[in-house]
């Protein structure tokens, strides 16, 4: 519990800090929420076994490189890297210092640059940390429920996974990613950096993913996974501004679309035999009602649920608050629709070393997932439950079609994961695909 303090020290802690402190109440239990071991099994092919009994899973035959991106199956990946903002990073995704000093798993999960800064640390605030060791799209912590740790089973000798957790990188350029500070090795490839908008991603590439990967040595041949989940802050920054007179270009979808395209080319031009994975918008919208009414995300000393320092847009209470949400939903559909069009380009190519391909956000059901799902400091950003089931959604995904890409990712007790299979493919051309059948319909 919070020890009552001047109100000064409070505000400066929320200017400093910038996620709202909560209270860890005890919360509702998380069974209603909760669907039987059986509902991705029921919702998409396979064979499904929980993380503890991957070894369950059958073997595949080794077989040489694939020589095109079309004949890709996921145990061909040796490298993993991400590019993206706060969630890729695991900003707040455990819930306090005492969570670090106290979970079971924490000699595994504390880097050198964290240890450093504990001197900073004040009693009774939150560790405002980066955990990327348990990030579903790098974590590489011990036990953590993550993409590289599933893959691992399938392919021991992987090459850019993260560990540990510090102090979030700050930067210059708020958003555009400009002077910012260093990774530690620790980060692995994951080059994401808290508060980017996806105008930042080119800098991620160019500054750190692909001096990392020379650093590293990754050879051409190998196969790279690259997560690219970006526009959170994007449409909490310009739903009420998609076209800003200060910055004409910025937040349209258009520029949007446009921003990953350059960072994706970009990295096209030094790194053969890729696949990038990108991650449709979240319904970011959807976090407000989750928390509305729940002493799980109540401020401390303050009568209202939510401070709207995050994102004003998702948060505003009233009629505004419904305008912008309901603007967020729009401008995040319509960054989706310019997305896929930049996809869709891509495929036209028929490039045998470069993919990429298309996760829809909206697989990820906040709106119908339990409070747990958020962190506990600021009931915002994903918590280290909300990051194994988005692993492990994404991954069950990852060589199906379309439309089980677009099924909504469960909510289990205990996350199924889906067993590779001998034909299993990354699935090119799913967006021409889907072009052609709406055309055809139209007709």
């Amino acid at each position: 519990m919070f020890k009552p303090i001047s109100h000064c020290i409070v505000l400066c802690c929320i200017l400093i800090l910038s996620p709202h402190l909560v209270l860890s109440l005890p919360s509702p239990s998380t069974s209603s929420y909760n669907e039987s071991k059986d509902s991705q099994k029921a919702r998409l092919p396979g064979k499904f076994v929980p993380f503890s009994k991957l070894s369950t899973c059958p073997t595949l035959k080794h077989r040489k490189a694939p020589k095109h991106a079309k004949d890709v199956r996921p145990d061909d990946f040796k490298v993993i890297a991400a590019l993206g903002d706060s969630i890729t990073a695991a900003l707040l995704a455990r819930g306090s210092r005492e969570d670090s000093h106290s979970h079971p798993l924490s000699k595994y999960s504390s880097s050198k640059s964290s240890q450093d800064q504990k001197s900073f640390q004040l009693k009774n605030i939150p560790e405002i940390a980066e955990w990327r060791g348990i990030s579903y799209a790098t974590g590489f912590d011990e036990n953590a429920i993550t993409i590289p740790n599933i893959l691992k089973y399938y392919n021991s000798d992987l090459i850019g996974p993260s560990t540990g957790h510090h102090s979030p990188i700050s930067c210059l350029g708020t958003g555009w990613d400009i002077g910012c500070g260093l990774h530690p090795s620790e980060d692995g490839l994951n080059a994401a950096i808290s508060g980017s908008l996806s105008a930042g991603l080119l800098s991620q590439v160019k500054d750190y993913l692909i001096p990392r990967m020379i650093e590293f040595e990754v050879k051409d041949d190998d196969w790279k996974y690259v997560n690219l989940g970006i526009g959170a802050n994007d449409v909490c920054a310009f739903c009420l501004t998609p076209n800003s007179t200060i910055f004409p270009s910025s937040g349209t979808p258009k520029q949007f679309a446009r921003n990953i395209q350059k960072a994706v080319n970009e990295l096209r031009i030094h790194v053969p035999n890729l696949i990038v994975n990108i991650i449709g918008l979240m319904r970011v919208s959807d976090i407000y009602e989750l928390t509305l009414k729940d002493p799980y995300c109540q401020t401390p000393g303050l009568p209202f649920p939510h401070l709207a320092l995050e994102c004003n847009c998702a948060l505003l209470p009233g009629p505004a608050g419904d305008y912008t949400r309901q603007r967020m939903d729009e401008q995040g559909k319509a960054y989706d629709e310019a997305v896929l069009e930049i996809i869709k380009g891509w495929e036209e190519e028929n490039d045998p070393s470069f993919a990429a391909i298309w996760q829809p956000g909206t697989a990820v059901d906040l709106a119908n997932y339990p409070i747990e799902a958020l962190s506990k400091i600021d009931c915002f950003h994903p918590s280290e439950l909300s990051h194994q089931r988005v692993a492990v959604g994404l991954w069950n995904r990852l060589t199906l079609s379309l439309d089980d890409k677009y099924k909504p990712i469960p909510w289990e007790e205990e996350p199924m994961i889906r067993c590779l299979e001998e034909d299993d493919r990354i699935r090119i051309g799913e967006i021409g695909r889907l072009y052609q059948s709406e055309k055809l319909l139209r007709v």
